[in-house]
């Protein structure tokens, strides 16, 4: 679903050829932050239940319980570096004491603020104006962010970021 929402988002920054419509930019903006979010949704129920078919019903079950702020708030942490001692409590750190966050891991958690905060504007501030060349950009950054998530191999890490996407407390 994530790709075909990028699409639709791609659509959207284009369609207009001379002077794009706030409306269609405003929508690329909201189909590129539900790009990542459903991405995200589903990685995380197929990280509990799986891939097999016999469980789907649990994972789109699940996704519907997913919320948006507390997603942020996962996200941020991850893209920061500021997650709670009491949360990495005996987690591998690195030599400043640190819990290591890798790189595809902040930036998706960094493209999903981002998005989240842009997505907000587009919309419910209608002063806020768009300019294509500004959204296609945000629309790449959210793509190679997907991308470089999914090409981290699996890990106690990944897996990590996955659940604390998830519903129930962070």
């Amino acid at each position: 679903m994530h790709e075909d929402l990028f699409a639709q988002a791609e659509m959207l920054a284009r369609v207009d050829i001379r002077r794009p419509k706030q409306v269609n930019l405003r929508r690329a903006v909201s189909s590129t932050y539900y790009g990542v979010f459903h991405y995200l949704v589903d990685g995380s129920c197929r990280c509990v239940f799986g891939t097999q078919h016999g469980p789907s019903v649990y994972r789109h079950a699940l996704g519907r319980a997913f919320v948006h702020t507390t997603m942020k708030l996962a996200c941020v942490s991850f893209a920061g570096g500021t997650l709670r001692d009491a949360v990495i409590k005996g987690l591998p750190r690195d030599t400043k004491g640190k819990y290591f966050v890798q790189a595809p891991i902040r930036l998706i958690g960094q493209a999903f603020a981002e998005l989240q905060e842009k997505r907000h504007l587009a919309e419910y501030d209608r002063n806020e104006r768009f300019k294509r060349n500004e959204i296609l950009p945000l629309i790449e950054q959210a793509k190679k962010a997907v991308t470089g998530f999914s090409d981290l191999p699996d890990s106690d890490d990944k897996r990590f970021f996955w659940r604390a996407c998830g519903p129930g407390k962070n």
